[in-house]
């Protein structure tokens, strides 16, 4: 008699354990049910557009132009067409260069033999060979210029990416050499629209390089070009007198250029020659860059522009950084 009651006992435990499991497998699985529906183990993808980059911007003929996406896949969309609206910016946090980064080489050139000799004639002005500086050198930069300068924040090629406190460009993202006295570029520190002068007081850069007049050789003559030049140099000498400021040449345009009837390798080269000048006078360095971008006719190459002709891509603007790393504004 008692033995059949403990069997009765154990058969109602191992049903109630029973009961228990098949209770908690339906709990587990109405959760994973519910998780999975609203998508919360699930990464959501980046919709994010990309951006659209401005033209030219001369003041006679502008083009708008649309950045390779192939080349630029993770770039953000920021509207750059209208001036009116300033970009949000963000200071980035301070990043120390790597100690263990690999030297780059100096780019191969295509330079004439005019050019040659005509840099040759300033050796005090014009940046010759030197080690690699490194990235360390190419932080303590401030990119001052127009559209082709913009790239830099936009291909995220300078520390910060995007948010990046080395480029200075108006909000529209370009700018014209006629009218650097009085425009306003972004200064990424506050977000603020200040005159160059302005952010050079405030800024004090150890290292300016300026790229600007590509957009000016359409209409500018050399005395024009060379009296605006020179003033935008001296104003910011005076704002800044402790900046190393360093003139690049402006690129060269590819055959496909739309605009080749205004803007050309025979006005951008004459320029580049103006610049040198102007650099020699009011004692500042000069770089040249054009040299490391055009092929053996003086030509962008195809596959260093961005689709127009003219903005450089991450594959060029790579080649610049490298020939500032090599052709460095060393000190003693």
């Amino acid at each position: 008699m008692n033995t059949s009651n403990n069997e009765g006992l154990m058969y109602k435990a191992a049903a109630g354990i029973i009961f228990v499991i098949i209770a908690a497998l339906i709990i587990l699985v109405s959760v994973s049910t519910i998780r999975h529906a609203t998508g919360a183990d699930e990464t959501t993808a980046d919709t994010t557009p990309l951006f659209a980059e401005h033209g030219a911007g001369n003041d006679e003929d502008s083009a708008e132009t649309a950045v390779d996406t192939t080349a630029v896949s993770d770039v953000q969309t920021e509207s750059i067409d209208n001036p009116d609206t300033t970009p949000a910016v963000t200071s980035p946090a301070v990043t120390a260069a790597p100690a263990d980064y690999t030297p780059v080489a100096e780019p191969t050139k295509n330079s004439t033999d005019e050019w040659e000799k005509f840099l040759s004639e300033y050796p005090d002005t014009v940046l010759g060979s030197t080690d690699d500086a490194g990235p360390d050198y190419i932080g303590k930069i401030v990119f001052l210029g127009d559209s082709t300068t913009y790239g830099l924040r936009a291909y995220k090629m300078l520390d910060g990416g995007r948010d990046t406190t080395q480029v200075w460009t108006p909000a529209s993202g370009t700018l014209t050499l006629s009218q650097v006295s009085f425009a306003k570029i972004v200064y990424p520190e506050t977000g603020a629209e200040l005159t160059i002068k302005e952010a050079a007081a405030a800024k004090q850069p150890e290292y300016l390089v300026i790229t600007l007049g590509v957009n000016g050789v359409s209409f500018m003559d050399e005395e024009y070009f060379k009296s605006e030049y020179k003033k935008m140099i001296e104003s910011i000498a005076e704002a800044s007198p402790d900046t190393k400021i360093i003139c690049q040449s402006m690129f060269p345009v590819a055959r496909t250029y739309e605009h080749l009837n205004s803007i050309n390798n025979d006005k951008i080269r004459a320029a580049n020659h103006w610049i040198v000048e102007v650099a020699n006078e009011v004692g500042v360095k000069f770089v040249d860059t054009y040299s490391v971008l055009c092929d053996s006719e003086g030509w962008l190459p195809e596959e260093y522009h961005n689709g127009d002709g003219m903005h450089l891509n991450s594959t060029s603007f790579t080649l610049e950084l490298d020939n500032l790393r090599t052709h460095a504004y060393i000190t003693e």
